[in-house]
């Protein structure tokens, strides 16, 4: 792949990565209802990681914890932001860094916050969507569920 490409899915089969694809899911709070969102993703690569931003400074063990009880199938990459630090900006540059390395899939989980899929805000995911447009060897998939 040369270009970034928006892709919206209609079943897993859509979409395929090679082995060594990594499918992303970034997700706002790892306590948010995301299990849905981590098992589609999971079905779209073998290899997934879960990013998110915390503020410097914050303690990660329990939030490390958490997510290992949750998802320890899932990495779980943890980004510190300043206070004047956008979390878009902060994913979408470690997208970049990774995607020289491998080909990525970012899900984007966006459901409404009654459905299951939900792992991170609209806002953060339009920004996010902006931001990785121009990514090299990236893949964007919105899931919508609600």
């Amino acid at each position: 792949m040369t270009t970034a490409q928006r892709i919206r899915p209609t079943c897993t089969s859509d979409i395929a990565l090679s082995a060594r694809g990594v499918v992303v899911v970034p997700v706002d709070d790892v306590a948010a209802p995301c299990h849905e969102a981590i098992v589609r993703a999971r079905c779209f690569g073998r290899m997934v990681r879960a990013v998110h931003v915390c503020p410097a400074g914050a303690d990660h063990q329990e939030l490390r914890r958490c997510w290992q009880t949750a998802h320890p199938l899932v990495d779980l990459v943890i980004i510190d932001a300043r206070p004047h630090e956008r979390a878009a900006t902060l994913i979408a540059d470690w997208v970049h860094v990774m995607s020289s390395v491998d080909d990525l899939l970012v899900v984007l989980a966006d459901g409404t916050e009654a459905g299951d899929a939900h792992a991170l805000s609209t806002d953060l995911a339009t920004a996010l969507d902006a931001a990785l447009v121009t990514s090299p060897k990236v893949l964007v998939a919105h899931l919508h569920v609600g």
